[in-house]
């Protein structure tokens, strides 16, 4: 009978970090690159801001941090909402990369066998 200890010893695990550490970022990336196609909320939550930056152009002067930028309470009011959603895509991009990761560490469970 073929015990878990023999297929990890005729198995060697590597990652696809390990493998390709030197494109991991562009890997990040394209997945990173698919939501807006593939995730509605993302698409919508990134034309918000984008309809935002176009209603108050001010508001994107205020994150380059070379110029002093004077901004009025709806100017405020409307960086605020752009920060909290740039968080919200933030958490939508690492929510899709931690689950690719998940998908992959399946077909590496697939390739060892263990599945």
């Amino acid at each position: 009978m073929l015990e878990v200890k023999d297929v990890f010893e005729n198995f060697r695990f590597e990652t696809f970090v390990d493998v390709h550490s030197n494109i991991f970022e562009e890997y990040l990336s394209s997945v990173i690159a698919k939501l807006p196609k593939e995730n509605p909320e993302y698409r919508a939550v990134s034309d918000k801001i984008e309809s935002l930056y176009e209603q108050y152009p001010k508001v994107m002067a205020v994150l380059d941090t070379e110029n002093a930028s004077d901004l009025s309470e709806q100017e405020c009011k409307a960086l605020i909402e752009i920060l909290e959603l740039r968080n919200r895509l933030s958490d939508m991009q690492q929510e899709a990369i931690y689950f690719r990761g998940c998908y992959d560490s399946v077909g590496y469970l697939k390739k060892a066998g263990i599945l």
